[in-house]
């Protein structure tokens, strides 16, 4: 959890660094369904999978449902570069998990990686 979690916060701000790129005309969008009825048999635990297949029962949305903006958004692309939406609401782009300066630089490392493994292929 804690991986995907830290995952999820890289991939957001790869997409504040993404949209910050000046004449990118593709559009970025970060977007968070909640909690959505896929994958639930996919843990090894039965304890864990049978807890998870429960809470879905109750509380996730239909893979439908959870999928209708991303259809929106392909059919009419977001104005901005970055569009950030939680659960169908905007997201602030003040939060300190869209800071402009960590986007840069883990763009930076993520790039000084990527050419480090070109040189060593």
């Amino acid at each position: 959890m804690l991986a995907q979690l830290q995952a999820a916060r890289a991939n957001d701000l790869l997409g504040v660094a993404f949209a910050a790129q000046a004449g990118n005309r593709a559009r970025y969008v970060l977007y968070h369904p909640g909690f959505t009825r896929s994958g639930v048999n996919g843990h090894r635990n039965p304890l864990v999978r049978g807890t998870i297949r429960a809470l879905a029962a109750l509380f996730a949305r239909p893979v439908a449902e959870s999928i209708r903006p991303i259809v929106e958004w392909i059919d009419h692309p977001p104005a901005g570069a970055l569009t950030a939406v939680d659960r169908g609401k905007p997201v602030d782009r003040s939060l300190r998990t869209l800071d402009p300066g960590d986007a840069e630089r883990l763009l930076a490392y993520t790039e000084d990686l990527l050419g480090n493994l070109r040189a060593d292929a």
